[in-house]
This record gives structure tokens, sequence and C-alpha cells, in this order.
């Protein structure tokens, strides 16, 4: 694994909102389905190309996984892991990857602040904040002890602004 793209879910519905009252079971917004959609677009864009996409159990997370991957071309393989659940911890997340260390690029999909922790770990810092549907590409110096280089990060904001480069540029086009 040369490569880790690191997703946090997309809006989710609030707690009360949600039929079960189980945390488990919050489902993402509109919102949320709406911004992970224009996200996993502007990714493909980016050609990078990804061989596996590892998911939370979580209904967000794993919404969010499956409208990311729904757009990437080629199309990954999607795994739903138990490591990536809310509250894993670094050491977790580290001893879930190994049996996938021979692939080249992997995105993880999860929750904060279990995600920010790991990411901090990869770069060397105590935590990176990630709002939600944030997407972020470290690439790893050393696969064993799983320290790498921040390379990008895309917030949601990030994605709105581009839409909105991009709409202006269409226009400007057409005149």
């Amino acid at each position: 694994m040369q490569e880790i793209f690191i997703l946090r879910h997309g809006q989710a519905e609030d707690i009360t909102e949600c039929v079960t009252k189980n945390d488990f079971d919050r489902n993402l917004t509109e919102e949320g389905k709406e911004r992970i959609q224009k996200l996993s677009l502007l990714f493909n864009s980016l050609q990078e190309g990804v061989d596996l996409v590892l998911s939370s159990p979580y209904n967000r997370a794993k919404d969010t996984a499956e409208i990311f991957t729904s757009n990437l071309t080629p199309k990954p393989e999607l795994k739903i892991v138990d490591f990536l659940s809310c509250g894993a911890s670094s050491k977790d997340i580290v001893k879930g990857l190994f049996s996938h260390l021979a692939l080249n690029k992997v995105v993880l999909v999860g929750h904060s602040p279990d995600l920010e922790m790991f990411l901090g770990k990869l770069v060397g810092a105590e935590r990176i904040k990630l709002k939600k549907g944030a997407l972020a590409k470290v690439t790893l110096n050393n696969s064993i002890e799983f320290s790498g280089e921040l390379e990008w990060l895309i917030t949601a904001k990030l994605i709105k602004k581009f839409k909105l480069k991009e709409k202006k540029q269409n226009l400007e086009s057409k005149v």
C-alpha cells in the first residue's frame, strides 16, 4: 500500500430523526448524499484510481462508501470492515490494514475522531480535523510503520467553490 485516502462520512441525520434512535442506523441526509456524489465525481476526474474501498459498517459510512465507489472508473471492490466502526483506535485501523499492504491505493471510510487521529498519526500530527465529507490523500513513506505525507485535503467547501467556478466558466464560454 503506497497511498491511503481517508474519507469521513457525509452529513447524516440527527439521532433524534433516526427511526430506531440507534447511532448505527443513522442515514445520510439528502445534502450528505449530494456532496459525496460531487466529491466522487471530482475524485474520479483526478484519475487517481483505487484498488479497494474499506468502510465502517455504520449506515452513514456504508452509504458514503457506496455513493463514492459508484462513480469511480474503474470501479473498485468495496468491503465493510469492523475495524473502522465508531470508536476505532489508530492501532485497530493499522492492524486491520495489514492484510491489505499489497494494494497500492486504498480508501478508508469512517468516523470522527477515529479517522482524524489516524490521519494525524500517519503524518506526524496529533490530529487533523476532517469535516463531514472531507477526503485526504496520504502517500506512505513507510508502510510498516504507517508514516507518510499529506498530499491534499478536499473539503465540502472546496467542492462548492469548484462547482461554482465550473458553472462560471461554462457561462463565460457560451458568451
